[in-house]
């Protein structure tokens, strides 16, 4: 008997989840010091995904957002969070899953870049942007320069 479209095996879509876990991965690997902490929605509306204590004891949050498309979606509490702590090391990091054979792009914005990645997604410049493999050593010493 044929299967049909909805019943063959679908192939994994990345996800934040897994984005997280890549992240932390490197992580280890590259700045083992690092803590990261994973925080929960029911914390706050709007706190970001991620803080990170570095080797110093000074903390960074980082809004992770994984998407196929150009627009980044971030919620009004996410883009009111960054804008008001945008004189911290706060961040928003996204990964752009892309078809068609391409290779995941990694973005990285400040967070008083808030307001224009809503807008404008990934057409706003960017700190840091690179393709699969990803430099992490830069990344993370633009998140929290040694």
């Amino acid at each position: 008997m044929a299967q049909t479209l909805s019943t063959l095996p679908q192939p994994k879509i990345p996800t934040e989840a897994a984005f997280y876990q890549q992240l932390r991965t490197a992580a280890k690997k590259v700045r083992p010091q690092l803590s990261l902490t994973r925080i929960e929605n029911s914390v706050g509306q709007g706190i970001p995904d991620l803080m990170i204590c570095d080797e110093r004891g000074l903390f960074h949050f980082v809004e992770l957002k994984f998407c196929k498309a150009n627009a980044v979606r971030l919620s009004p509490h996410q883009v009111s969070w960054l804008t008001r702590h945008r004189h911290s090391s706060s961040w928003i990091l996204v990964k752009q899953h892309q078809n068609w054979g391409k290779k995941p792009v990694v973005l990285l914005y400040r967070a008083d870049q808030a307001i224009a990645v809503k807008t404008d997604g990934l057409k706003t410049d960017p700190v840091y942007e690179g393709t699969n493999p990803f430099d992490w050593p830069v990344l993370f010493d633009l998140i929290s320069p040694i």
